[in-house]
């Protein structure tokens, strides 16, 4: 390292800056940010999973708390909505967090069920050879940062679409072109629950939809 052109100090030439907090965006960030939480919590009373270095977990009694970091996101989850309120306080009186979860609403497991969380991704990777269903399967992920009932009976609604179209596929037949063609559509903000737009795009390689 060395002093910027223009701030150098002819007295101390070989000294340099000491970075005393985590700026976003330096790549030392990410990893100032975690060991911080990462410490937090363990001063709390949570355990690290050894098998996931994201996962944490929290026990008292009968009842448990499961945290899971992403990047600079956080997944809460447990059997007991008081005790998950009482650890997001905590949270919130060191951390700057928000809620994204619906207000007064907490992530329990009388409204969060594992087994939609796994099918949805399951199914992201099935949208590779079933465009007809990226459409569906998107608007499901942007809920399963808190997915209720009704979002589990959507996910059952296109596990039996696929099965009533198990013999549907593309057809990829021999082309007399090499071009490729892109489309692209929005819904410009129709939807009425974050006005967010959804966009939509088919690339086209010769007569062949390939994306």
């Amino acid at each position: 390292m060395k002093q910027p052109q223009g701030y150098e100090d002819s007295t101390h030439p070989g000294h340099v800056c000491l970075l005393q907090w985590s700026l976003y965006g330096l790549k030392q960030a990410p990893k100032a940010w975690f060991k911080g939480l990462h410490d937090y919590l363990l001063s709390v009373g949570f355990a690290s999973s050894k098998t996931d270095v994201s996962l944490f977990y929290y026990t008292v009694a009968e009842s448990r708390v499961y945290l899971l970091v992403y990047v600079d996101d956080i997944i809460i989850v447990g059997s007991g909505a008081t005790l998950v309120g009482t650890i997001l306080q905590r949270l919130a009186s060191t951390f700057k967090i928000r809620d994204l979860g619906k207000p007064g609403f907490f992530l329990g497991i009388e409204t969060v069920d594992s087994g939609c969380l796994s099918i949805v991704g399951a199914l992201q990777y099935l949208t590779i050879t079933h465009p007809d269903l990226s459409y569906a399967v998107n608007r499901l992920c942007q809920f399963m940062h808190s997915p209720s009932t009704d979002h589990w009976a959507m996910v059952k609604r296109v596990l039996r679409y696929i099965k009533g179209t198990l013999d549907y596929g593309l057809c990829l037949s021999p082309s007399s072109t090499t071009a490729i063609h892109a489309y692209s559509d929005s819904d410009w903000a129709s939807y009425p629950v974050d006005r967010k737009s959804t966009s939509g795009f088919a690339v086209f390689l010769g007569s062949n939809l390939v994306s």
